[in-house]
Order: C-alpha cells, then structure tokens, then sequence
C-alpha cells in the first residue's frame, strides 16, 4: 500500500506548486483477529432481521436458500471454541443491497441452546459474537 502526502512549495518567484511525497505502509501489520471472548454476545432480537429467520430455518432444519449453508466450517482462524465431538456449521446471512452472499454469517456447533451453542459474525469471520440462548 503507499501513502502520498502532498505538499505545497513556494518558489523564490513566489510560485506555488505541488509536490509530493510518499510513505509506504506496505509492511503495516493488519489488525488481527481475537478469539471470543466470554460476555462478547448479541441477543436474539438484536441480530439484524435477516440472521433472526435464518436462526428459525436452523431451528425447523431448513430449508436453506443457499447451496453452501449447512456446509462444515473449519474454524481455521481458532476464533470459535474447540467444542470435542462437535463440527460447526455455516449458514448465510443475507445482506441487502449484495449481489453475492455477502460477509454475514452463522455458524453453529450445535442447537442454540447448547453449551457449543450458535455465533453471528458480520465480518467474514474476523469478528464473532455468540447468540445468546
């Protein structure tokens, strides 16, 4: 990534020009992502409408509107809890205004009320927040 800065420079003749500079930020780490944390929760009522009826297709077993719901989610990042015996599962959530399935997303490891228990993450998988039962 560069960064350009610009600059104004006076001449001796009293014109002014622009100039530039540029730093580069290619080396920046990007913000990492954190595991949940205990308390980091979203209620049901305060997802957004479109995660409260994908929450009510999991619940009834489907049907799902998209081919990849349901599919095994790997939690490579380590972001969710290793629950033994258990495999998390992703649903969509859909986005307005997207012409994909957008970067909203449930993924459970079990029924909502269980210990392994459901997560939203708005973000793609950066961030998680566990519904609360």
């Amino acid at each position: 990534m560069l960064l350009l800065a610009g600059l104004v420079a006076c001449s001796p003749s009293g014109d002014v020009r622009a100039t530039s500079s540029s730093i580069s930020v290619a080396n920046a780490p990007a913000p990492a992502a954190s595991p949940v944390q205990p308390g980091e929760q979203i209620t049901r009522r305060d997802l957004p409408p479109e995660a409260r009826r994908v929450l009510t297709l999991i619940e009834r077993g489907g049907p799902f509107p998209y081919r990849k719901d349901g599919v095994v989610f790997g939690n490579r990042e380590g972001l969710l809890p290793k629950v033994p015996g258990r495999v998390y599962h992703e649903y969509t959530v859909p986005t307005p205004g997207e012409a994909d399935r957008g970067a909203r997303r449930i993924v459970c490891a079990g029924p909502l009320n269980s210990a392994a228990g459901c997560y939203y993450t708005a973000d793609h998988y950066t961030s998680f927040k566990r519904i609360a039962p």
